[in-house]
């Protein structure tokens, strides 16, 4: 996933927020690898719903001490990648998504928020 802009709308993989799309589907019980790319010069928290996750690395090193451990949220500094490990155990339901954002409030109004669903 890559962090993005167009005009005024900030953006996750070129799109910015539409309650109408759903942007995942991921199926209940099994694991994956987000890559989360951050081309600005400001950092983004990045949240998920619903999901636990643990940080793989960053730009390819192993994320330091104090990230060990199951995360919500992870910081993404400017111009660095992380690659996360998420397990969907819980909930499938084509009815119910779930969201993913950068944890900053302006940059979620301006659309930079994305979100999936867990199917059987």
């Amino acid at each position: 996933m890559m962090f993005g802009r167009k005009g005024d709308n900030m953006t996750i993989n070129g799109k910015s927020m539409d309650m109408q799309r759903i942007d995942e589907v991921v199926k209940l019980g099994t694991s994956e690898i987000w890559h989360i790319i951050n081309p600005f010069f400001e950092a983004h928290p990045f949240h998920i719903h619903d999901v636990q996750f643990r940080i793989l690395d960053r730009d390819g090193k192993p994320p330091n001490e104090s990230e060990a451990g199951l995360k919500y949220t992870v910081l993404i500094p400017s111009k660095t990648s992380a690659r996360l490990l998420l397990t969907f155990s819980d909930y499938a339901d084509l009815d119910r998504s779930y969201m993913y954002h950068c944890h900053i409030l302006e940059h979620e109004n301006a659309g930079m928020m994305g979100q999936f669903t867990m199917v059987a």
